[in-house]
């Protein structure tokens, strides 16, 4: 089964703050364990909105784009993992030590069809 785990960003994370070196180091730690374990297929960080873009379709009419940075940042993602386990109370296990790691993090986990 394969999971994609969604870093939630924060107000500091999309003013551009990166998270401290111990948090990093911590984080990376967490990623090294999941490459040994042979789990880990994608782990990427993300830009702040206000590098980003949405598309918006409004009912009746066409779509529009709206530039970034997006308003609502508990609904952004700092970054995303993608993990191959053998269960979703595994993928739960892994991303409690993202939390461990980072104490500010909030995580989605969610499974991937197909």
């Amino acid at each position: 089964m394969r999971f994609m785990l969604l870093h939630k960003t924060n107000d500091s994370l999309e003013a551009g703050n990166p998270p401290s070196a111990e948090i990093l180091a911590r984080a990376d730690a967490v990623l090294e364990e999941m490459r040994q374990a042979g789990i880990l297929l994608v782990a990427e960080g993300l830009m702040p909105s206000s590098h980003g873009a949405r598309i918006s379709v409004a009912q009746p009419g066409p779509a529009r784009v709206v530039d970034g940075p997006f308003a609502e940042t508990k609904e952004l993602v700092a970054g995303l993992s993608i993990i191959r386990v053998d269960s979703k109370d595994d993928a739960i296990r892994w991303a409690l030590r993202f939390a461990e790691a980072d104490p500010y993090t909030e995580i989605d986990i969610l499974e991937i069809a197909g």
